[in-house]
């Protein structure tokens, strides 16, 4: 394995921490590449740099112009295995962190984006394709769940792609979730089934971020989430516009999940 292997393996193993990207900026300007270098450190310094005093705004400007200017020069160039999905916003600490694509699009470039960038985000656009090989719009989200492309990712964004009980329970069935921090399913069809199949997935027991609004749950389902024995870890949880007929639904949400309950 070469030096520049060795230092992207290193950032792609570990998403969160900065000084691998440092140091592979820093290999990046050694070996022909100073602008590459220059972005990465510039996104790390912006990141690391909140707006709270008056030096700080005046410092993120210099950095956010330079941003622009390399990115003008470079973006095709730099991010083009990402066309034409790529969007500046895409972009996290000087890799490309998250995508909106469709299912299909997912699964044919995946193995080949994580290679390349520590991908962490991912929300799936236009999944209901029909395909000459389907007999219903969500194959494709049936193969993504089956496969291992999901483990990488910490969210996971899946709104209003027709998403019904039977796609959740191929969710329980996914290799690995362990990174998954944040889950938003919002205006599906999971109902109740769907809802009884997310509560008993150990899988999720790290999961912070749960959004489940608008998805025909009803009392039973609402229960089991607030049952859960995966669930404690939850910070937020979006559950609203949900037929709850029951308050002892709501008071058991609330007791289990308290401020983490939003609307």
């Amino acid at each position: 394995m070469s030096d520049h292997d060795a230092l992207l393996a290193a950032v792609l193993a570990d998403p969160a921490e900065d000084t691998a990207r440092l140091v592979y900026a820093d290999w990046l300007t050694e070996n022909g590449e100073a602008d590459r270098g220059e972005f990465i450190r510039i996104e790390v310094e912006l990141a690391q740099t909140p707006p709270t005093t008056e030096a700080d705004e005046r410092r993120r400007k210099v950095l956010l112009e330079r941003r622009t200017e390399l990115l003008k020069e470079h973006r095709i160039n730099w991010f083009a295995p990402f066309l034409p999905h790529f969007k500046d916003g895409c972009l996290d600490r000087g890799f490309v962190g998250s995508v909106e694509v469709s299912a299909e699009t997912f699964l044919m470039r995946a193995p080949s984006w994580y290679r390349t960038t520590p991908l962490t985000r991912l929300k799936i656009a236009n999944s209901g394709v029909w395909e000459h090989r389907s007999e219903h719009p969500n194959w494709w989200l049936e193969r993504l769940f089956l496969s291992h492309l999901l483990g990488p990712l910490g969210s996971l964004e899946l709104e209003q792609v027709g998403l019904t009980a039977d796609e959740i329970k191929l969710l329980t069935q996914c290799p690995d979730l362990g990174r998954l921090r944040e889950l938003t399913l919002p205006w599906n069809e999971i109902r109740t089934e769907g809802a009884q199949a997310l509560a008993a997935m150990p899988q999720l027991k790290h999961l912070e971020s749960l959004d489940v609004a608008g998805n025909g749950i009803t009392d039973a389902g609402g229960r089991a989430l607030a049952q859960s024995p995966y669930l404690g870890n939850l910070k937020e949880l979006r559950i609203t516009r949900n037929p709850f007929r029951s308050k002892r639904t709501w008071t058991m949400l609330e007791l289990r999940f308290g401020s983490a309950l939003v609307g």
